[in-house]
């Protein structure tokens, strides 16, 4: 409950993932997020948000100023079990579900 508002749908900064095709657009929604979560009492947590950006992919991984904080771009991430990465490529997820369910000895 917060205020006179009951709420029984609240998703968790891991459980969510803003999808845009220009860092420009992610900043301006991330800044939107930020807005409305705080009129509910609610705050984004700055240290596990992590920004993939297409069109800017990194060797090393870089931080991005997001209403003063330090946001770092990724080139993948993990997002309700699946790795995600740019152009949607999936062997390095194959792989790495495979080495989680296989035994270390097999």
């Amino acid at each position: 409950m917060v205020g006179h508002e009951v709420f029984t749908d609240l998703d968790f900064a891991d459980d969510v993932s803003i999808m845009a095709e220009m860092l420009e657009v992610i900043i301006f929604a991330l800044e939107i997020v930020d807005e409305e979560s705080f009129q509910l009492e609610l705050e984004i947590n700055w240290n596990k948000t992590k920004i993939q950006a297409p069109e800017s992919p990194q060797a090393a991984p870089s931080m991005v100023p997001v209403l003063g904080h330090q946001v770092e771009e990724v080139d993948s991430f993990i997002y309700l079990g699946p790795c995600i990465k740019p152009g949607g490529e999936s062997d390095m997820d194959t792989r790495r579900r495979m080495d989680w369910s296989w035994p270390a000895h097999a």
